[in-house]
């Protein structure tokens, strides 16, 4: 959208006292599913503003709905009533934990949200509803999550992988207190040589019981 426009659009919507903002968004895929900005946007023709973009679904980071979002919390935050407005809930997030985020956001601004495919609008019960029933499914979501990573750990386990942290040759822990005990070296480079973080350093010191004996200095 122009800047010429946009700021044409901004005009008119301060003296609305009730606003729909509209988010349309495509994909390649989309595309070759017939699902477009034309469908989304003749859906959306009610909207006050409406933003669009053209990115993947899983892509958290997109310009064009932040700029609607912002602009929807402006405007709530300014005494307008305000309706956050798509086609179809997967526009927001193909993630169900993503867009419940995003939907409680709209929620602590006051600001209602609309999916007109799905007959979603949080300002009425049924809407209420579907809204906690998204909670229950990025729940599942979340837990089936974490199940398939509980799998693939013990898979990777049963595989032979060794999981986490690799632990610090005897080779190089006997270089390790041969150089913390020179006392010449700091133990940044000592790391650096031995290609250790300082805190693997200190903690073999530890194991060892090492100390470093620094010369006092001359009052």
């Amino acid at each position: 959208m122009e800047q010429s426009s946009m700021n044409s659009k901004f005009k008119k919507l301060e003296r609305l006292d009730s606003i729909k903002v509209g988010y349309a968004r495509v994909s390649s895929l989309d595309d070759r599913q017939k699902l477009g900005l034309e469908v989304q946007t003749e859906a959306l023709a009610d909207c006050s503003i409406i933003f669009s973009e053209k990115q993947s679904g899983s892509n958290d980071n997109r310009v064009e709905l932040d700029k609607a979002i912002n602009l929807a919390k402006d405007l709530a935050s300014s005494g307008k009533q305000v309706s956050f407005c798509v086609y179809k809930m997967d526009r927001l997030s193909r993630k169900t934990s993503t867009l419940l985020k995003l939907v409680e956001d709209l929620k602590e601004y006051g600001i209602e949200f609309v999916s007109i495919k799905e007959n979603i609008d949080t300002a009425t019960p049924t809407g209420i509803l579907m809204y906690q029933l998204l909670g229950i499914f990025a729940e599942f979501e979340l837990n089936n999550l974490r199940q398939r990573t509980r799998e693939g750990l013990e898979q990777a386990r049963k595989n032979g992988v060794v999981l986490g942290k690799q632990p610090i040759p005897i080779d190089k822990k006997q270089e390790i207190i041969r150089l913390y005990q020179m006392n010449s070296l700091p133990i940044k480079t000592i790391a650096k040589r031995l290609k250790l973080s300082e805190s693997s350093i200190y903690k073999v010191a530890r194991q060892h019981g090492l100390s470093r004996r620094y010369p006092q200095k001359l009052l």
